[in-house]
């Protein structure tokens, strides 16, 4: 029954390769036909898919890290992105750009995002609130502590106070 199967994949396979130097429609209408004809076997008999679908790890919330700090810049690490607060600028940068300054920033934020059904852990994330809809992410953790010890770091730099 395979081999049948496998006789007319090839001839719906031949018949576009042909077709395909007259019409490009009819040509992708024998490709598509191919398709279906090997596809349909393996739904009928459902084995799923051809390729199969690759599985993302788990998702491992990283710990927050203080990379440097000096008298005047401080630079975090989080699972989103580094945040580099400088205290004469008054700036929170990133890598590639300036973020925000210190009076647009209204509060720090510590969000607690619960187990989902897809097996992730528990986390809490850091923002930094800037209004009703915008605020700059640093990343999240599986760890508590680590989030209010980052998220107080943070509110000593910017002088703004911490809401969870």
């Amino acid at each position: 029954m395979v081999f049948v199967l496998y006789f007319f994949v090839g001839s719906a396979l031949i018949f576009a390769a042909i077709a395909g130097s007259y019409s490009l429609a009819i040509g992708g209408l024998g490709l598509g036909a191919a398709y279906y004809l090997f596809r349909g076997s393996r739904w009928i008999k459902n084995e799923g898919t051809l390729f199969p679908e690759i599985a993302l790890p788990a998702y491992d919330h990283s710990d927050f890290e203080v990379i440097s700090e000096s008298e005047d810049e401080l630079v975090i690490r989080g699972s989103i992105q580094a945040l580099i607060i400088n205290r004469q600028t008054k700036k929170v940068t990133n890598l590639k750009r300036v973020l925000c300054s210190f009076d647009r920033i209204k509060y720090i934020r510590i969000h607690y995002s619960g187990a989902n059904s897809d097996g992730a852990k528990p986390g809490y994330s850091v923002f930094l609130s800037l209004g009703v809809f915008s605020s700059i992410s640093l990343g999240e953790s599986s760890d508590p502590s680590s989030a209010s010890r980052v998220a107080a770091k943070l509110s000593t730099w910017t002088g703004k106070q911490v809401v969870s």
